[in-house]
């Protein structure tokens, strides 16, 4: 009886696996989305992020998180001239 139904061990384990591998992948979409939306500082870079993410799964995609900041242009949108503004 024990070849037909599985223990209860080895549907944790699949189940828990699951979470991780559901988990890392929604990591990996929000990777791609934010990096085709967003403008860097050289045109080059988005090419390189996604190489990165896409060909060095684990890593690239963390890697990405935490440092695209840095190589992401920066848009401010504080208008210097108040002389612009309407009453």
């Amino acid at each position: 009886m024990d070849l037909i139904a599985p223990s209860n061990e080895l549907f944790a384990w699949q189940i828990g696996s699951f979470l991780v591998m559901a988990g890392y992948f929604g990591f990996t979409v929000y990777a791609l989305v934010d990096m085709i939306r967003s403008d860097f500082r050289e045109h080059h870079m988005k090419l390189i992020w996604a190489m990165l993410i896409l060909m060095v799964p684990v890593i690239g995609t963390f890697l990405y998180l935490s440092m695209s900041r840095r190589t992401k242009q920066n848009f401010r949108r504080f208008n210097p001239d108040f002389s612009k503004l309407k009453d």
